[in-house]
């Protein structure tokens, strides 16, 4: 088949530095290497100047979505989180894949409300709990759950034999930081006074909400870091510490059960569905509970490493072969619709 994958941003097919880009960007270009190679004809389009071509996988401009109105190109076209492509005239099955929620105020802001009223999409969510997430006003064709897969960088990463008192925070969005360095402060720090938090994906705030001297707690703050560093990180820290605030899959969590690193987080959002309580990392109810976990798990290494071994094996199956196995069977039946 022919193959119309849109994404409203950045993909430099041709930046070696590919492992920088975004969760949904990641999603694409792995995707469409995996449907690549089961035979397809796979065309990416996203926010770059020029034309470009690696792996069998063509990148074209935004703009070429304006000249191929009134044409059969394609025979799916599957767009991330953007209804508007399906606005141009193609005549191909068109294919919403969500990755995020969308309200019903945010597509009216945002132009994607009409287009998916007058061309009904078939939808593709990438976890159960965004599924139930989006109101049933949205008259998609129809609905399919599909995860997102888990990137060979961070399937083959293998535990060092000695970890370290590290424990890591990824989100972008600082909900849960403020409650996770009082925590660290007042119960995790004490008891382990050699331990550290490590922050990735934020700097350190402009404005404190609480005033603390980082230095003294081990609180380092890395920004935004590539997978590479990540997943060399998670070779030889303890667990990641992640309340699972407003996660619609939560590749970052994946990731660092791939790399055999346990998370530690709340019985919220889709990060649910990714960890299961005493197996591959903790389930806990409050902020206190997740510091005793986290303690735990310095204190019991026979623990650790039983959370560690799981967490890698139960994020086999999400590796980017299994999951284009999955999409190709899902396209196929639609040709058949």
């Amino acid at each position: 088949m022919k193959l119309l994958f849109v994404n409203n941003s950045l993909i430099n097919l041709n930046n070696k530095n590919i492992n920088k880009v975004g969760g949904i960007e990641h999603c694409n270009f792995e995707l469409a290497q995996g449907l690549s190679r089961l035979g397809h004809e796979v065309t990416l389009v996203s926010k770059i100047k020029n034309k470009q071509k690696v792996n069998n996988i063509t990148n074209l401009p935004f703009n070429y979505l304006t000249l191929i109105e009134n044409n059969n190109l394609y025979d799916i076209v599957v767009s991330s989180n953007y209804s508007q492509v399906f606005k141009f005239k193609q005549k191909s099955i068109k294919v919403l894949w969500m990755h995020n929620e969308l309200q019903i105020e945010k597509s009216l802001r945002k132009k994607e409300f009409l287009p998916i009223i007058f061309h009904r999409p078939h939808v593709v969510f990438v976890s159960n709990y965004l599924k139930e997430l989006t109101t049933s006003f949205y008259p998609f064709k129809s609905k399919t759950i599909i995860p997102n897969g888990c990137s060979e960088l961070f399937l083959n990463n293998k535990r060092n034999k000695n970890i370290k008192p590290i424990f890591i925070w990824t989100v972008k969005r600082d909900m849960g930081l403020d409650e996770i360095i009082d925590i660290w402060c007042q119960i995790i720090f004490k008891k382990l006074p050699l331990a550290e938090l490590h922050v990735h994906g934020l700097n350190v705030p402009k404005k404190q909400k609480i005033n603390i001297d980082y230095d003294k707690f081990n609180i380092k703050f890395f920004g935004v870091v590539s997978r590479d560093f990540l997943a060399n990180k998670y070779k030889y820290s303890t667990a990641m510490l992640h309340p699972g605030y407003d996660e619609t899959f939560c590749i970052s969590a994946l990731e660092a059960l791939a790399s055999g690193l346990p998370v530690i987080t709340f019985n919220r959002t889709a990060l649910a569905e990714r960890v299961v309580n005493n197996v591959n990392g903790y389930v806990v109810k409050t902020f206190e509970d997740m510091a005793a976990k986290a303690i735990n798990l310095v204190a019991n290494k026979s623990q650790l490493t039983k959370l560690s071994n799981n967490a890698s094996k139960s994020s086999k199956k999400f590796c980017w072969n299994n999951i284009a196995l999955t999409w190709n069977k899902y396209l196929n039946n639609l040709k058949l619709i």
